[in-house]
């Protein structure tokens, strides 16, 4: 394992970056463990270091902003530290086995879980996914969807930094996916702003069935699979928003429709969903 920096980068100003998190803590529960909870946020620190997010703004600001909106629906320790940290098994090299030695297996179990739970957002739907994440579903463990839905959050208000057919893309995911699974959870707030954000994302940015356009992409996916249906149409919409002309972007879904006769006899072979979508 490669060591992370020896320090932590300080807060803006030099000030303390953790205190705007542990007042929140405070607030909602105010026997929480401070110390373990800094502890994190300088762990995840050092390995985030030199990082940078698409907004120019370092990287640990995002795992501290998600740990602060898990803080405010009353989130416990582990799943705080886990907030903290669920970025670094992917985005360094710290690995699960130091992540154990230092916090223990349940906090390096949410950690995970979170990263498992990376797949099942990119679904069309929302089972159970395989793994720690799916694990945790199962049990009714629900702290590791918490994590993932205060990250996509803090990600639909940092939206503006992608391109506008990525913004397109994670704001139609979040409405069919997370949206739901918010409800499911009573997290009502994050609920209502997730929605907010995408909706008004694809006010913006995303074609949808109000337009000829987008009528015809719709006419066109009722032709597949239906196990493959939503990806095709999400891919096609995502090229459709990066078209800069109303004509270009009639013209794209009239040539799709034209060729959807031999993609749906392609995907109705047995075997051939996946083969033909990686083409």
């Amino acid at each position: 394992m490669s060591q992370p920096p020896s320090a932590a980068p300080p807060g803006p100003g030099g000030g303390d970056p953790v205190a705007g998190l542990l007042r929140v803590v405070a607030q909602a529960r105010p026997g929480a463990d401070a110390g373990l909870i800094r502890r994190a946020y300088e762990v995840a620190a050092r390995w985030h270091q030199g990082q940078l997010r698409k907004s120019g703004e370092p990287y640990i600001t995002h795992p501290l902003a998600v740990a602060t909106i898990v803080a405010e629906v009353g989130a416990d320790d582990q799943t705080l530290c886990a907030a903290l940290l669920h970025d670094t098994l992917e985005g360094t090299s710290y690995t699960l086995a130091a992540l154990r030695a230092e916090f223990g297996a349940e906090i390096a179990g949410l950690v995970a879980g979170a990263m498992d739970a990376d797949t099942m957002t990119g679904q069309e739907t929302a089972p159970a996914p395989a793994g720690p994440a799916g694990a945790a579903v199962v049990c009714g463990d629900a702290r590791i969807l918490v994590i993932k839905l205060a990250d996509r959050l803090h990600n639909m208000r940092t939206l503006r930094h992608l391109p506008a057919a990525a913004q397109a893309q994670k704001s139609r995911q979040t409405l069919e996916i997370l949206v739901p699974i918010a409800g499911r959870l009573h997290l009502d707030a994050i609920r209502s702003e997730l929605e907010n954000l995408a909706a008004d994302t694809l006010n913006r940015h995303g074609p949808s069935t109000a337009t000829a356009s987008g009528r015809l992409l719709a006419a066109a996916a009722a032709l597949l699979p239906a196990a493959t249906r939503a990806r095709w149409y999400e891919e096609w919409l995502g090229e459709l928003s990066a078209l800069p002309t109303r004509r270009a972007r009639v013209s794209f879904a009239a040539q799709t429709l034209l060729g959807i006769g031999r993609l749906a006899v392609t995907l109705h072979r047995p075997g051939r969903s996946n083969q033909a979508y990686r083409q």
